[in-house]
Order: structure tokens, then sequence, then C-alpha cells
């Protein structure tokens, strides 16, 4: 049988009501080389009538067998997955009807082994959590860009940039052979309690470069029997969480011991996340390092108890995961801060409208009701309906930002540059000026000496003279002395004025 291009794998796990509608924007799509798996955890046949209803041929159904944590859930899919590609689709999600067909395009401009997206948001009118139904948040840049994977990880575990940026297969298309190499390494895909956050890590480390666009080409919805809003928005005990837990540690999926036991925790799902993917994948890439007291910091910022005893639990449970290093516990006990509450997470944005990003807006009133509404909605806002090519020359406002600070600080290197050059000038100039007037009053000591030689180079002749004549002079008087006397008179004679002494 002809693998097909792409795999769209659905987990699900007792939420009929919402795979409906899921399953029915995956039938959607103006493409055709690709298969929808459904891969079933429920506790009945719900699932699989949703199916039956579908009546598609495109559809393979995986029929359920005994209760599996949501992890172990999504290794069975991606097990049993065909296609050259693969992506995760949630079962109150959304797959725009572009997606395949772009990111096929994609792919072959590109040739990389993984695509990432903005995933746009959309809340149920069912989320069951008080002011978050009936939203919906989309990306309105279209633009693609290159992301190096290690990159990425380095600055998510930072805080400075989402994990989401990395390929989690959650809102990502990647090849197969990504998914087989982290099984032959690690022995599974996924290895703790969230599968979708771990896959960025995991993958984003193997796939190295690859492909991100703003383009949302799914929606992710939020609806009451959501993981993750049971278990990090719903404080109270609930089903949903309950069963959640028992399931992962039935399956053993536990934190790491270096994050805190309190998975509500913003910090703690994303550092849980790179650990785990730190020790199977690269322990030795010291590139690569959490810093535990700036993790430490956020976690207890990150507290949203607001009675002493619950922040007390809190701050001991935080304190618990420095057990391994004495040195962070001392800190911890000396100087952590003790930060005010903090703000429940929220998708609610502080207003509605664009924010230089995402627009955001309710949709009760635009009478969205489910995940297909929602997805319908998005494509008439964005106008990418119709099976219209996306032109990717938009790019986000914070890429802009990122640009034009970019810019501006080439701009003020260039400057400082100039300035230092011409500084470096100035004092070029004047060094040569300085060497000018000394090589002039070198020139003028040499001439100095030059007169100075001359002159006591004639005194010395002059002296020469006058000795060599005072020499001449006493060598004739020498020799004088012995010539007779009546002869050297005869002489004298001669010489007018000269007499000859008795001397």
């Amino acid at each position: 049988m002809t693998s097909p291009r792409f795999s769209v794998v659905l987990p699900t796990r007792n939420r009929p009501e919402t795979l409906r509608y899921a399953l029915q924007t995956c039938l959607q799509q103006d493409f055709d080389d690709y298969e929808v798996l459904v891969c079933d955890n429920g506790d009945g046949q719900a699932a699989r009538d949703v199916v039956h209803q579908a009546a598609s041929t495109r559809i393979r159904y995986l029929e359920p067998t005994v209760p599996l944590a949501m992890s172990a859930n999504w290794e069975r899919a991606l097990g049993e997955a065909r296609g050259e590609f693969i992506t995760v689709l949630g079962d109150d999600d959304g797959l725009m009807p572009f997606a395949l067909r772009e990111a096929d395009r994609l792919l072959r401009d590109h040739g990389t082994q993984a695509l990432v997206w903005q995933r746009g948001i959309y809340t149920w009118p069912t989320i069951g959590i008080d002011g978050e139904a009936n939203l919906l948040r989309l990306p309105l840049a279209r633009e693609v860009v290159a992301l190096d994977g290690r990159e990425q990880i380095a600055k998510a575990i930072r805080f400075e940039a989402g994990y989401d940026t990395l390929p989690m297969v959650y809102s990502a298309f990647v090849h197969r052979d990504l998914v087989e190499r982290h099984r032959r390494i690690a022995g599974r895909v996924f290895l703790n309690v969230y599968p979708d956050v771990y896959s960025a890590f995991g993958l984003g480390y193997l796939a190295g470069r690859y492909l991100s666009t703003s383009v949302p080409m799914s929606i992710a919805g939020l609806s009451h029997a959501s993981n993750g809003v049971a278990t990090l928005m719903n404080t109270s005990s609930n089903v949903v969480a309950n069963d959640f837990t028992r399931l992962n540690e039935q399956f053993g999926y536990f934190r790491h011991p270096k994050v805190p036991d309190r998975m509500a925790l913003g910090p703690v799902h994303v550092i849980d996340c790179f650990l785990h993917a730190k020790d199977a994948l690269f322990p030795d890439d010291d590139s690569l390092t959490l810093d535990r007291k700036d993790f430490t910091r956020r976690c207890l910022a990150a507290v949203f108890d607001a009675t002493p005893e619950r922040r007390a639990d809190a701050r001991q449970a935080i304190r618990s995961s420095l057990a391994d290093a004495p040195e962070l516990l001392a800190w911890f006990d000396a100087e952590a801060p003790d930060f005010p509450p903090a703000r429940m997470f929220s998708f609610q944005p502080p207003r509605l409208g664009f924010d230089g990003v995402m627009l955001s807006i309710r949709t009760d009133a635009a009478k969205v009701r489910n995940i297909a509404d929602a997805v319908a909605s998005s494509c008439e806002l964005l106008g990418m309906g119709g099976g219209n090519i996306i032109n990717y020359d938009l790019a986000s406002w914070s890429r802009l930002h990122e640009s034009v600070g970019a810019l501006t600080l080439s701009e003020e290197r260039a400057r400082r540059d100039e300035a230092n050059a011409q500084r470096l000038l100035t004092d070029a100039g004047a060094a040569v000026e300085r060497a000018e007037s000394q090589l002039r009053d070198a020139r003028n000591s040499v001439e100095q000496l030059r007169r100075q030689l001359a002159s006591e180079r004639d005194a010395a002749a002059d002296h020469a003279a006058r000795l060599q004549h005072q020499l001449g002079e006493a060598l004739l008087a020498s020799s004088l002395r012995y010539v007779p006397r009546r002869i050297l008179a005869k002489l004298l004679r001669r010489l007018p004025g000269r007499t000859l002494s008795n001397d």
C-alpha cells in the first residue's frame, strides 16, 4: 500500500460531542493525499458512532483497548500512522481547509523535515471556566522563516520564546523519520505526562533546522473536557484531571524530580519536558543547560494561592525540587523571594481587537458554536478560503519590531564605529604632526651638529697647521744648534737685522 503524504492523527477519549466537529474539519481539505487516523481511548462506542456517521473511506479507526494514559494513546496512534508527515489534532481542535495543501507546498519548496505553525485559539461555549468561553484569537501575519531547533530550545528554557515555536507534533507536520529516530534513541516518542509539549523539545532537538509560519494551519480548541483546561486552569478537583493523573501513574509517566510537584504552575510543564528530553537525548550537551535558580524564581512568581497555608505548601513543593542541590537549598532558605499571588492563567487578552500579533474577537454574537464554525469564521476573517494560494509576504508585528530593533542597533554600531574611526583618524593626524615636528627638530639638530662638526674640523685643521709650523720651527731650531758658529754667523749676516748672540 502506498503511504499517504500526510497522516492527521486524532486521539480521543470520551468526547464525541467535540470529536464530530474536529473530524468534520479534517474531511473538508482541498488536498487529497492524506489519511485521518482516529485513535479511540474511550470507555464506550461513542467515538465509533461518530466515525461511522462521517462515512469517509479516508478515516482509519483504531478500536479502544484498555484505558491508556494520554501519552500512551498518542504513542499508539503515531505507531499506526502511515503518512510521510504526521500531525496530531486534538479532538476539540480544528484543521484549516487549506492546511494540507499549503503544508505540502511549503515542505516541497523548502525541503525540511518539519513545519510548525502559529495556532489560532478558540474557547468553546462549554469550556466551563468563568469568563473564558466564546473567544477566537487569530494571528494575522503571513510569513515563513527558518529556525534552528537548539537555538529555540535555549530561548524556550529561558522563557524568551514559547515552546510552540518548536516543532511540537500538536502544531506541526513532522517527517516520520524524525519520529522513528526518536523512538530508536529513547525507546518511545513521548516520555512524560505532556506529550504535546514534550514533542516540541524532543523532535525540536533532532530536527535541526525547520520551517515556521505564522499562518494558522489549525485552531486549538479549549473545551470542558480538555486535559489542559482541567489540569492547568481548573484548580478544583474534577473528573478529567483525576482521570488524567490516575492513568499517568498507572502507565509510569511521572514528573521530573527537578521540577515541583505542582502541575498548575506555568513554568513546570515546560521545564519538565525539557529535562526529560535532555536526559534521554542530549545529556552531555552543555550548550543547553537549565538555570535552576531562575526557574525556581519563576515558579515562586507563578504561585497563585492566596491563603498562607496553601502558599506555604506551594513554596515547600518548590523547595523540595532542589533536594539534590545543597547550594540552591541554602539560597532558597536565605534569599528566595516571596512574590504576591500571581494571576490565574487566562486566554482572555487585556482588550479585544488587534494587539499587533493576534486578533481577538467574541464569537457568541457571530453564532459560532463549535470548532467547525470557528474554522469557517477564521477563513472568512483571514481571507484564506476558496482554495486561494497564500502569499507569505506579511511579517508579524513582533518580527518587524525585531527587524527595526536590529536595524537600529546596526545603525548605532555604525555610528559608534564611524565616531571611533574619526577619533582614530584625528589621533593619527595628530601623531603625524608630532612626527613631522620631531623630524624637523631632528633635521635642525643634525644641521647644527654638521655645522658644529665643520667648525670644529676647521679649528682642528688650523690647530694642526700651527702645531705643524711650530714643530717645523722647533726642528729647524734644533738642527741649527749643531751648525758651526762661523757658518751660522755668515748666514745670519746675509739676513738683515739679525746678529749672532752669545747663547
